[in-house]
């Protein structure tokens, strides 16, 4: 019975119909993407030691070596697969890139996500993570379905500061692009990220600098020195209000990812990497997305243009947060009060960029 998975799956793909790697199964009660024109590949990204990833490749069904682009998602544990009832910012925009682009697109979710095996995925670390979409990108440039000389690395949030770091030296390359994510150091994102919510969270304007201070004194021990919060608590126990006052902390992780993912992000250099680049690139973030400063992104423009003038631009989109969705005020966005999820002006600006190369 076996034999006859594999013809009957490569028929289905040859036919636009979604078609799953027979080794790799899917999870239960799920339901494959599918779009009109398109063909939608359910793989497999064998990682090296033993684990297998999940891959979904999308590309235009007329088209035999269309370029391609590799997507590098996010830091939370969220899979990157598109179900047919979401509506929220991250799924147009995704939906929009895989079939308004003509490019064929590459995701893979992350180490205990979906039908990936590994995990879970809130104790995967940096390092291993963007070892992982290392070896996406190198399986992708091995394939000879697509163009694989002509491939363009596209992240987004943590993603944005991988890509410089994914892309940095690799033939084929021919473009990188950005969104919600520069290249300050970690420390530096995570000082300005939680300074934006003090601001937009009202709190008093004599606690600011206070607070500032104390969350600095306990970001110099957990990230420079790279001691774990509960190691910093112990040794001194009013540390432990700090602690709380920071953005998405828990007793054992910060952000839903373990403390070693933000040590080793703290020593990933994502301006040099990003110096590394020499093909064009395409920097963008919302207006009203108090998750990441401007200046990241445009430190990147500026580091990449060293080695050519005007490679690199930045787009700042009017309106919008960091989840693709429009707000009529900074603190409209931050309160996550009355927006509308619409991914149209990010689009705009991606997919005539990409058309460009």
């Amino acid at each position: 019975m076996r034999s006859l998975v594999l013809p009957f799956s490569l028929f289905f793909l040859f036919m636009g119909v979604n078609a799953m790697a027979a080794d790799l199964p899917r999870r239960d009660g799920a339901n494959n993407e599918s779009y009109p024109g398109l063909q939608v590949e359910y793989g497999q990204l064998d990682v090296g030691d033993g684990i297998r990833l999940r891959t979904i490749l999308t590309k235009p069904q007329n088209s035999e070596r269309p370029p391609v682009i590799l997507f590098v998602q996010w830091l939370s544990c969220d899979s990157v697969e598109v179900r047919s009832d979401r509506t929220d910012g991250w799924s147009q925009m995704i939906r929009g890139v895989v079939r308004d682009s003509g490019w064929a697109v590459m995701r893979t979710d992350k180490r205990g996500i979906g039908d990936s095996e590994g995990g879970p995925c809130s104790e995967l670390d940096y390092n291993t993570e963007l070892a992982d979409h290392r070896a996406a990108l190198q399986a992708l440039s091995e394939r000879d379905d697509v163009a694989n000389d002509r491939i363009v690395v596209f992240g987004a949030s943590m993603g944005s500061r991988m890509a410089g770091q994914v892309a940095a030296g690799v033939n084929g390359v021919i473009g990188v692009s950005g969104w919600g994510g520069g290249s300050k150091t970690w420390f530096e994102r995570m000082q300005a990220f939680d300074r934006n919510a003090m601001e937009l969270g009202g709190v008093d304007a004599n606690e600011m600098a206070s607070r500032m201070n104390q969350q600095t004194d306990f970001r110099v021990q957990y990230l420079l020195e790279g001691m774990d919060p509960p190691d910093i608590i112990a040794a001194d126990p009013d540390m432990a209000g700090v602690w709380d006052n920071i953005v998405g902390t828990s007793a054992d992780a910060h952000y839903g990812r373990v403390f070693a993912f933000h040590q080793q992000a703290q020593k990933a250099d994502f301006t040099a990497a990003w110096g590394q680049i020499s093909v064009p690139v395409l920097m963008t973030m919302g207006e009203y997305d108090w998750f990441e400063n401007q200046a990241g992104h445009e430190t990147v423009v500026r580091v990449v243009n060293r080695n050519q003038p005007d490679l690199a631009r930045f787009e700042l989109i009017p309106r919008m947060d960091h989840h693709f969705t429009l707000f009529d005020s900074a603190g409209a966005a931050f309160r996550d009060e009355a927006g509308q999820p619409d991914a149209g002006p990010f689009l705009m600006v991606f997919l005539s960029w990409l058309n460009g190369l």
